[in-house]
């Protein structure tokens, strides 16, 4: 799409016209223009933090990192040879992990696909890490999906992570610099992606308290201790001390679950759970 036809299907979002968009894209266009002022002609480059401030999102995010970079080495390895690099932002869209080509490194700086890059929607307009902190549901932003001219080639598809307490911790983007036009051709990514966040938050569960008790959860019995869907932490009574946000869809909707005991949002019975849970670590049992 060319410039101005990008500019001109903005302006009939705006008047409220349905152009085709996914709907978070159409939103984060409104957005954009009525509570950030952007200029979709805009072709201003990616936002980079100082390295001090980078060095302060990075001491903030230090468990993060460490709890996530084993995975997130295995899933580069995995579409390395497809030219994908791999963002990890905090819940704020600085990115404070980084995986990517060398060869491509100058490339990656420019387009903003490396550390210190702030991909906050009000920043960077739409984009993969700026729509996933505001919907917190993974999301493809494909080429000129993107609201400033800047953007219009790169394929970004976030998923965030949560932590134990159901507050949005970081976002997982995989990106292209280039990829072809239909926004399909990043299903893979989507369905990559959303896994290495799922696994992320298992791991930070399992790894907050392993004294504690957790249920584990999945839909084929076969995978529960390999690769299980979703996870809840109990003390030994029982209550809910944290959960993956998978979990956390199984839960009545409204108000808060932790704190309570797991009988009385879920149909387990606490007389069940020694049968159906082991511990974090059954070798220290």
């Amino acid at each position: 799409m060319t410039d101005a036809r990008h500019v001109e299907e903005i302006g009939r979002v705006l008047d409220g016209s349905q152009t085709g968009r996914d709907s978070f894209v159409s939103a984060s266009w409104r957005r954009c223009v009525e509570l950030y002022g952007m200029d979709p002609m805009r072709s201003d480059p990616a936002h980079i933090v100082t390295e001090a401030e980078l060095r302060d999102h990075r001491k903030q995010a230090e468990w993060l990192i460490a709890t996530a970079r084993s995975g997130l080495q295995s899933l580069f390895r995995q579409v390395a040879g497809q030219n994908y690099v791999l963002l990890l932002t905090d819940a704020k869209g600085v990115c404070v992990d980084y995986f990517g080509d060398d060869l491509f490194t100058e490339d990656l700086r420019r387009a903003g696909l490396y550390l210190g890059s702030n991909w906050s929607e009000d920043l960077a307009g739409t984009c993969g890490v700026g729509a996933c902190i505001v919907t917190q549901e993974p999301v493809t932003v494909h080429q000129d999906d993107h609201f400033g001219n800047a953007h219009l080639a790169l394929s970004c598809t976030a998923a965030p992570i949560f932590d134990s307490l159901g507050q949005l911790a970081a976002v997982l983007d995989i990106s292209l610099l280039r990829s072809p036009a239909p926004k399909s051709s990043q299903n893979l990514a989507m369905s990559l992606v959303t896994a290495a966040a799922r696994r992320v938050e298992m791991a930070n569960l399992m790894a907050e308290s392993p004294r504690d008790w957790v249920l584990r959860l999945s839909s084929s019995p076969e995978f529960l201790d390999v690769d299980p869907e979703a996870a809840v932490r109990l003390d030994g009574s029982g209550r809910v001390l944290g959960y993956t946000r998978a979990a956390r869809r199984l839960f009545p909707e409204g108000g808060t679950i932790l704190g309570h005991r797991i009988d009385e949002v879920m149909g387990v019975s606490v007389d069940d759970l020694p049968d159906l849970m082991r511990a974090a670590r059954p070798r220290n049992a």
